[in-house]
């Protein structure tokens, strides 16, 4: 049994993730598995910004300023996506990677984004409640393109 390069606990043979500090066990530098309430807070920070965008674009009033600013968010938002993160992501630290460490790149993300979670969102939601069940802290999103949230 091996034991764990960041908090010495023992680990089970085949697991990916130590059970303790749910560091990487293959490669550490991989980061550490985010917590669920991490996820919910970058998920909620990505529609308050979204939303900020929105009450400023409509404050502004005028059509061409409403439209810079999304096309200016749009951008800025895909940007991040080819770095495998979003804004919420971001600002708290954290990126989705793949299962061999390497950062997701932007079609993993449009995909995970855009089709995972819908599919994730159906059935009450038990796609993303699935995050606090799973011991890789993985909802169906994740799982369907093989990432994890992780922080460094």
């Amino acid at each position: 049994m091996n034991a764990c390069s960041s908090c010495n606990s023992a680990l089970p043979a085949g697991t990916r993730w130590c059970p303790i500090c749910h560091t990487n066990a293959i490669n550490p530098q991989f980061g550490r598995i985010a917590s669920p309430s991490r996820r919910l807070g970058a998920y909620i920070l990505d529609y308050l910004i979204v939303g900020i965008v929105a009450l400023v674009g409509f404050g502004v009033g005028e059509p061409a300023v409403m439209s810079i600013l999304f096309l200016a968010y749009s951008i800025f938002a895909l940007v991040l996506f080819a770095k495998g993160t979003t804004p919420g992501k971001k600002m708290l630290g954290l990126h989705v990677a793949k299962e061999n460490g390497e950062k997701a790149g932007f079609f993993i993300m449009l995909i995970r984004e855009v089709i995972g979670k819908t599919i994730s969102g159906l059935l009450f939601g038990l796609g993303f409640l699935w995050i606090i069940l799973d011991k890789e802290s993985q909802g169906w999103h994740d799982k369907l393109m093989s990432t994890y949230v992780v922080r460094k």
